[in-house]
């Protein structure tokens, strides 16, 4: 069946397809229609493919490692920066950033050496104590230097502070190591409130290791007010030679030593103190009157009131103090999640001490905070908007790697 429409005409099946419709335009007029559609077509398709391309591009992970290296190259924290690295399992970063770190400084390779030990026992720390391990075997003799027997008792130590005791005896390279490595097992029982066990393991050591932990007991056990104790732990001793030392070590730190000072106070002391019990007012007067710092009163009432702490802080006429004290409320408002009173008082206590990179742990608690509030596309762009010569880009770098890799900066 055929329909006429103007002076086209195309043929109406049912079920033809778009195309096949457009392909039966047969004058001037139906082409021009095609063409369009055509266009309209292809337009759409390429701002699908558009959208397309910027949504997996804003559902793209920053990378906290990335992030890391970008801060190192840009002249953040270089020591922080590779404590961040090992932390967050990056180790062959962080060893190229000990690598930049020690070339900077005298005595590189005790410092590299240092570095490495470091990074070894923060993998230990990690839970990989087998690739801590290997790593000491690896670096030996090399960046590691003569430390490798010493980082290999400090595996062990880890190892017994995640209640590994046979691992860590089985890493203990020499009987020394060995006794220890028993002996620090012994102080984690103590820390714990198990004495008995703590006495059981004291008999399996030598008498000099043993008597360390007799000592420990007995200052546990008067921390615990448990004096009376003492007895009835040495009875239960298999070794009765050890017990009778137990007792007599025992004793020594099983009640307190007792002395008394009487210190007289200095007036900016009193003002301290005074901000420490929450008497503000008190404070200032004091400090109005004897020409101390506001700062060490402010900060404190910056806690529980920002805006009179801030008021306050700024009757000193002591510029260095003032500028100190809004840079502590800054850092204080980032912890506190309040990034705009934190950017807002940094930007303050540079205006008043006239450094532009003043307090740099200020930008990167800013980031830090900022990123844990979601924004971290939005801190990455703050970041890379400063100057690359600006180490306040590598500070803002490094608070924003901090943030995606850890809750807390450390």
């Amino acid at each position: 069946m055929v329909s006429t429409v103007g002076p086209g005409t195309y043929s109406k099946v049912s079920g033809s397809s778009l195309w096949d419709k457009m392909k039966t335009f047969s004058n001037p007029r139906g082409h021009a229609v095609s063409r369009r559609l055509g266009a309209i077509l292809f337009l759409c398709a390429a701002m699908g493919l558009s959208l397309a391309v910027s949504v997996r591009s804003l559902n793209a992970r920053i990378s906290a490692r990335d992030v890391l290296r970008e801060a190192a190259r840009d002249r953040g924290p270089l020591d922080q920066i590779f404590a961040q690295q090992a932390g967050q399992r990056y180790y062959s970063d962080a060893l190229a950033t000990a690598r930049q770190l020690a070339s900077g400084r005298p005595r590189a390779e005790d410092e590299l050496s240092g570095l490495t030990e470091y990074l070894i026992e923060a993998r230990a720390e990690n839970g990989d104590i087998q690739g801590a391990e290997q790593m000491v075997r690896q670096f030996s003799g090399s960046l590691l230097g003569a430390r490798g027997p010493e980082t290999t008792r400090e595996i062990a130590r880890i190892q017994v502070d995640r209640g590994d005791l046979g691992g860590a005896l089985e890493s203990c390279l020499t009987p020394a190591d060995a006794e220890k490595v028993m002996e620090e097992f012994g102080s984690r029982e103590i820390a714990s409130g198990d004495f008995d066990g703590a006495l059981k393991t004291a008999e399996q050591i030598s008498e000099r290791s043993a008597y360390d932990l007799f000592y420990e007991v007995g200052d546990a056990l008067r921390q615990r007010g448990e004096q009376q104790r003492l007895h009835e732990l040495a009875s239960r001793m298999t070794d009765r030679k050890r017990a009778a030392e137990f007792l007599d070590a025992a004793r020594t730190t099983l009640w307190p030593w007792v002395e008394i000072r009487t210190l007289q106070p200095i007036p900016c002391d009193i003002a301290w103190m005074d901000g420490n019990a929450g008497k503000f007012a008190e404070a200032y007067v004091v400090a109005d009157q004897n020409r101390c710092r506001y700062s060490d009163i402010a900060i404190k009432e910056f806690a529980t009131d920002t805006v009179e702490a801030e008021r306050e802080l700024r009757r000193s006429t002591d510029t260095a103090d003032v500028s100190n004290g809004l840079a502590h409320m800054s850092q204080a408002a980032a912890k506190n999640g309040d990034v705009a009173n934190a950017i807002r008082l940094l930007a303050s206590a540079r205006q008043v001490s006239g450094k532009q990179d003043f307090c740099l742990d200020c930008v990167r608690e800013i980031a830090w905070a900022w990123t844990l509030k979601g924004q971290s596309r939005v801190v990455l762009r703050w970041a890379r908007s400063m100057p690359i010569a600006d180490p306040e880009r590598g500070f803002a770098l490094f608070g924003l790697a901090q943030a995606l890799g850890h809750a807390r900066p450390k």
